[in-house]
């Protein structure tokens, strides 16, 4: 309980202290199979110190559920931590794949085991235009065959 939470308290208790002092005569108290007259002290001192009682009860169930309520919330964070893992995992495992997978792509674009590709053996062996058309035209050959047949092509481009 916080300092003011005491000093609050202490200065209640002494009002109420004071209060039943002031009040001293006799009261009759009637119960369900009974009657009993006693001293306004004791009334109003029982009455304050049941009131103290009733409310530290409750304040006690209410904190035994907040209590519950954290274990079953770190237990929930745990959980979710052991999923974030098993996701990280997977997720690795998933880029390990793509890697491979991309590794193997440019490998079967440079013709796998180090073979070169068709474009690149007609750009080593030197073979002109008439000489490389024996392989299917690669798509950038056909480009370059159709800006050379251009007719409306001007001569500045052609420098």
């Amino acid at each position: 309980m916080s300092q003011l939470g005491v000093i609050l308290a202490l200065i209640f208790s002494l009002i109420i202290a004071v209060f039943a002092i002031a009040n001293h005569q006799p009261v009759s108290i009637n119960y369900l199979y009974g009657r009993a007259e006693v001293s306004a002290v004791v009334v109003i001192l029982g009455s304050a110190i049941l009131g103290a009682l009733v409310m530290f009860l409750l304040s006690l169930i209410r904190q035994v559920r907040a209590n519950f309520q954290i274990k079953g919330l770190r237990n929930e964070v745990e959980e979710l931590k052991d999923n974030l893992r098993n996701l990280e995992g997977e997720r690795d495992a998933l880029f390990a794949q793509v890697g491979q997978l991309q590794s193997t792509a440019a490998g079967v674009e440079t013709g796998g085991a180090g073979e070169p590709t068709q474009k690149e053996e007609v750009a080593e062996e030197g073979l002109s235009e008439a000489e490389g058309k024996d392989h299917e035209p690669l798509p950038s050959e056909d480009l370059e065959e159709a800006e050379q047949e251009r007719p409306d092509k001007p001569e500045d481009e052609e420098k």
